[in-house]
């Protein structure tokens, strides 16, 4: 969708975008680290119910995937500036690159934050929230697309996909609707023989 919004506005614009997409999936692999972290550090503290394990991990992991996306966003920002021409000599080319960086930054920003919260709710089982988010992004940003007239307004309707996705599912957690957000506010247990 986002490809056929981009080839409506013309041959230029598309070969920018692409320029652009390109650069986005190159960075975001930066947060799949942060996704493996949340998958294989946190079942097992989950399953121990190790509330203080857990809440320091996903902590972590949020605070970790925030200077991380904001550093990658910015080498990606950067690259869509002051490198298109790295990638392509004509100029119509690189003006929209350049025109299209700040939305870049903003987009691998949400993607590398949305894949390292992904992480978790797949170590927390989630996976109804995770589809039914799924869709609905899907088709809000399908709706969004349609009033696009940028490639900046095609990145920032993935940009506002996924961070509905990373703003949903953090709440969903710190309100304890999931397994994770169950393990972390549940109540300290006092042990029988602390009585004795």
């Amino acid at each position: 969708n986002m490809q056929k919004s981009a080839m409506s506005l013309g041959v230029e614009s598309l070969a920018g975008y692409q320029l652009c997409i390109n650069l986005l999936v190159f960075f975001i692999l930066f947060g799949e680290p942060l996704s493996q972290i949340g998958q294989t550090k946190l079942p097992s503290l989950i399953d121990a119910k190790d509330k203080d394990q857990v809440k320091a991990t996903y902590k972590s992991i949020l605070v970790l995937s925030t200077i991380a996306s904001l550093g990658v966003g910015a080498v990606a920002y950067l690259t869509a500036l002051f490198g298109s021409g790295v990638f392509s000599s004509n100029v119509g080319v690189q003006a929209v690159a350049q025109t299209t960086a700040p939305s870049l930054f903003f987009a691998v920003v949400a993607t590398v934050m949305g894949i390292a919260v992904d992480g978790c709710m797949m170590a927390s089982r989630d996976f109804g929230f995770m589809l039914v988010n799924g869709i609905v992004g899907f088709l809000l940003q399908a709706k969004l697309l349609q009033y696009t007239s940028s490639i900046s307004g095609i990145f920032a309707s993935f940009t506002a996909r996924l961070s509905m996705y990373t703003v949903l599912a953090v709440g969903r957690t710190a309100f304890g609707f999931n397994t994770i957000g169950r393990v972390m506010t549940a109540d300290k247990e006092v042990p029988a023989s602390s009585f004795l």
